[in-house]
């Protein structure tokens, strides 16, 4: 049976032949010419671009499309699953769905109703979206949260309620998103130090019994993941002094395997083989330096900030791990040395910088270039960031949530910084404010975080993902 297209083709087929029969008879009876030959004519069709895109929702996008065969190369655009696919305007400017999913946005030659073209676009969720995951065995902030080689977290201490130091630990299993109890540390703490080494176990150093009584910790552990338990190590050494990780680590993992470790008065080496500590250094600028961040550079050396003398002045040092000594670096000119602030590498080997130590204050922010050995400012986040910890996304940009605001409870604001243009764009919201919290980058590319203060001094039990970057 033939097609409609087939049924009205036949004709013109036809009439074809004959004039072309015609013709030659003319000619070959000497009519005189040759009989002109009608131009066949061209079919219409149609392309989209892009013919395929991936929007969150809610987004938009232009489609642009290409008509050939036509005089007329106008299009009437339409979505195939209707309003609930999204909606499209004239031109071709497609607003994204409400609802996930995959949708097609069809273009239509108005010379020829006939000839269409689609494009797919997938629908997902908004970016910088967070989504509640289950809860946390305990509530706890000031806590640490580690990435272990299977993949899972590993959540030892913080401050339980009432500032009571926790000796609980627990692991969030990405695949099913909830948490369960490991064994527990050999020494309640918080304020503590949390740094993976090579051979997959977590060293804990460091931290506090009480901040507000000074109760320093020096004693060490080692968290084993093949048993799920603590083991003791060598203590740090009195000299060395207390070691607080408040938003940024101050420890840094050194090539050779070996743990740089930041004390009040000198710094120390902990080596994984004996399980002892080692004074080195010692610092160049004055003692005692309450120790904000310790950052491991491309070249191996390490990089550290902090403040004395009620955080009025920064310190800003560098530490050779093939000579062991500490040079000055800097300075600071932004002020994040203070002790609220965060450290974090960026993909080019610079590190950003983030401080807030007022909850009341815009964060400044700066970034420091090992190969100058400079900072420079680059301006300001869109919030204060007090206690707000730092993680470096896949894409190499940085997200930072929350704060503490005016009276102790925490915000819900997160906003990512774009390394390329070195500005900083707000995200969608946490589901729950917090500050001193967790923010751990996972295997899948997306963020955990972890308790935190929701309501100063009571810590909550919650957690929950990021997705992914703002577009």
């Amino acid at each position: 049976m033939k097609s409609q297209w087939q049924t009205h083709l036949w004709p013109s087929k036809l009439s074809f032949v004959l004039l072309l029969t015609n013709s030659f008879l003319v000619t070959a009876c000497g009519g005189g010419g040759t009989a002109a030959m009608p131009a066949a004519s061209k079919s219409v069709s149609i392309s989209i671009m892009p013919s395929s895109a991936t929007l969150a929702e809610g987004r938009s996008l232009s489609f642009v499309a290409s008509v050939t065969g036509a005089t007329d190369t106008t299009v009437l655009w339409s979505v195939q699953e209707g309003v609930t696919g999204g909606s499209v305007s004239s031109s071709g400017g497609y607003t994204a769905s409400n609802s996930p999913g995959t949708y097609h946005v069809i273009a239509t030659s108005s010379a020829d109703p006939t000839a269409t073209a689609a494009a797919v676009v997938k629908v997902e969720a908004p970016s910088g979206a967070f989504a509640l995951v289950g809860n946390m065995t305990t509530a706890r902030a000031e806590h640490t949260a580690t990435l272990l080689g299977n993949g899972k977290v590993l959540i030892a201490g913080g401050s339980g309620q009432g500032f009571a130091p926790l000796g609980s630990a627990e692991l969030y299993d990405p695949s099913t998103r909830t948490f369960s109890s490991t064994g527990g540390m050999v020494t309640p703490r918080y304020y503590h130090s949390a740094t993976l080494l090579a051979d997959g176990r977590v060293l804990i150093a460091g931290g506090t019994r009480d901040v507000n009584a000074g109760y320093s910790v020096l004693t060490a552990e080692v968290y084993d993941p093949s048993t799920g338990t603590f083991a003791s190590t060598g203590n740090l050494n009195l000299v060395g002094g207390s070691v607080f990780a408040f938003t940024g680590p101050v420890t840094a993992l050194l090539p050779d395997g070996r743990v740089f470790v930041a004390g009040a008065n000198n710094p120390e080496i902990y080596d994984p083989q004996s399980g002892t500590f080692t004074l080195v250094g010692p610092y160049v600028g004055p003692v005692p330096i309450l120790v904000s961040t310790v950052t491991l550079l491309t070249n191996g050396n390490v990089l550290i900030t902090g403040c004395i003398t009620m955080c009025t002045a920064g310190v800003t040092e560098v530490f050779n791990a093939q000579t062991g000594a500490l040079t000055v670096t800097g300075p600071m000119p932004g002020g994040a040395w203070s002790d609220e602030s965060t450290a974090t590498s960026l993909t080019d080997g610079r590190i950003l910088f983030v401080s807030s130590d007022d909850s009341a204050d815009i964060a400044n922010a700066e970034v420091y270039d090992p190969a100058a050995g400079s900072f420079a400012s680059i301006g300001h986040a869109n919030y204060p960031h007090e206690f707000s910890p730092a993680a470096r996304l896949a894409d190499g940009t940085v997200l930072i949530t929350g704060g503490q605001l005016p009276g102790g409870n925490g915000s819900t604001s997160a906003e990512v910084f774009f390394p390329a243009s070195g500005t900083f764009q707000l995200a969608s919201p946490m589901t729950v404010g917090r500050h001193a919290h967790g923010a751990t980058l996972l295997s899948d590319g997306t963020v955990l975080i972890t308790g935190g203060y929701n309501g100063w001094p009571d810590p909550t039990n919650s957690a929950e993902i990021y997705m992914s970057a703002p577009k």
